[in-house]
């Protein structure tokens, strides 16, 4: 019988795994060939547990549509760009790979390009489209549905009823109990437990597992726009989060660039290496901070708002738009809404029905009462004080420990108790 032949698109760890895969389906019945790997990331020519890197995705063209791939890449969303583009290179088949070890029953319905590990128990009435991942020893119960792209890490159990939407990842040993609905491209952190629905676009965390970063991507590499002060404390929020498996610096200052193996370019970095990574502005100064964020957000850069595990938010998701960061005891209540490129700082608090205007920085131990709403670009110093139902402007800053208690209707600088212009 003619071996089918296919190619391995992913030279990384799990595209090893899925060579060993492959190579224990030929074990039980001799099926495929494996013509090699592809990888945009790696030199041609390099050999991987016996099989040679052949080129990047253009590589295909040589081609014809008997040829099989898989696309062996964990982050869902990379993966749907990566199969995206093979398609519009050729008709290529993608074939389900599932481990001969692999238990399940006839009720389980796929659409293509699936790869279910070693250890896997699939029980009934599962349906799951196409291009999902099920790692190492998952387990997925009765009447559960899957849809495309979706990634689910080693050791998860997926009770009854549930369903992951488009993108969803699952990290290691996490729970999802029955008739739970997981919105589109959510992350679950490794070891979490899901029992209530999970909105779309977050990372959620804990027991019980609720939401604490929405994003804009939800890739595995997050740039760091600014290495001061601002940006080191959002180095560690980010490895409080867990969620990147590498995290580099950019910045301006071409010093610091040159000097420190950590800072890897500009903020024209993401410009030039586009599709590859999460970014954050980390610059305390508004008016800075709004002009990066805005060239990113017209170059369609995947721009990540941050929630350090340790901020107090309501259950129901409040507003808070692309590029927000909000630092470690902060306190937001409901109602709230938050604009985009804003910084809530260390302790601040932020009652019910407040809102926040785009690139404001509301500082360490500031407090708003409930209604207030603050303009762009304002600055609320640290511990400053704005009363309930105060309407702030545009383009103001409060001075540290000032007391608002009037509305402020003209830009420019305030201090004091209670704050007056200067």
């Amino acid at each position: 019988m003619e071996l089918k032949k296919i190619l391995i698109f992913g030279a990384g760890g799990f595209g090893r795994e899925v060579q060993w895969l492959i190579e224990r389906i030929n074990q039980k019945e001799l099926v495929w060939q494996i013509e090699g790997y592809l990888d945009d990331g790696t030199e041609p020519g390099t050999e991987i547990n016996g099989y040679k890197v052949l080129g990047g995705i253009e590589e295909l063209q040589r081609y014809d549509n008997s040829v099989s791939v898989v696309c062996a890449v964990g982050s869902a969303k990379v993966r749907e760009k990566i199969v995206s583009r093979i398609k519009q290179i050729g008709q290529f088949q993608f074939p389900n790979l599932i481990d001969p070890d692999v238990q399940n029953s006839q009720f389980v319905s796929m659409g293509e390009g699936n790869i279910v590990c070693v250890g896997n128990i699939l029980t009934v009435n599962i349906s799951m489209k196409d291009f999902v991942i099920l790692n190492l020893s998952c387990t997925v119960g009765h009447d559960v549905v899957i849809e495309s792209f979706v990634t689910v890490y080693p050791g998860v159990n997926i009770s009854g009823c549930t369903l992951l939407k488009k993108g969803v990842e699952l990290g290691t040993g996490s729970k999802i109990i029955q008739g739970k609905v997981i919105g589109e491209n959510t992350i679950v952190g490794a070891g979490a437990v899901v029992v209530r629905d999970l909105p779309s676009d977050c990372t959620a965390m804990g027991i019980p597992a609720k939401p604490i970063k929405f994003f804009g991507g939800g890739y595995k590499k997050l740039l760091i726009m600014g290495a001061s002060g601002h940006g080191k404390v959002i180095l560690d929020l980010v490895q409080k989060i867990g969620i990147y498996q590498d995290v580099f610096f950019l910045d301006d200052d071409e010093a610091l660039v040159k000097k420190h193996k950590f800072v890897i370019g500009t903020s024209d970095f993401p410009l030039k290496y586009y599709g590859e990574a999460d970014v954050v502005v980390a610059t305390g100064d508004s008016n800075v901070r709004k002009r990066i964020q805005e060239k990113y957000e017209k170059n369609e850069v995947s721009l990540v708002t941050l929630i350090h595990p340790e901020a107090v938010l309501p259950e129901e998701t409040i507003q808070i738009g692309k590029g927000t960061v909000i630092m470690a005891g902060a306190v937001i209540q409901t109602g709230a809404k938050i604009g985009k490129g804003v910084i809530v700082n260390t302790s601040a608090s932020i009652d019910h029905e407040c809102k926040i205007g785009n690139f404001a920085h509301i500082s360490v131990g500031s407090h708003l009462a409930g209604n207030v709403v603050i303009g762009e670009n304002t600055w609320i110093g640290i511990g400053a004080i704005v009363n309930n139902n105060i309407r702030i402007c545009d383009n103001v800053v409060v001075g540290a420990g000032a007391v608002v208690v009037k509305d402020i209707v003209e830009s420019g600088t305030y201090v004091g108790v209670p704050a007056k212009k200067i």
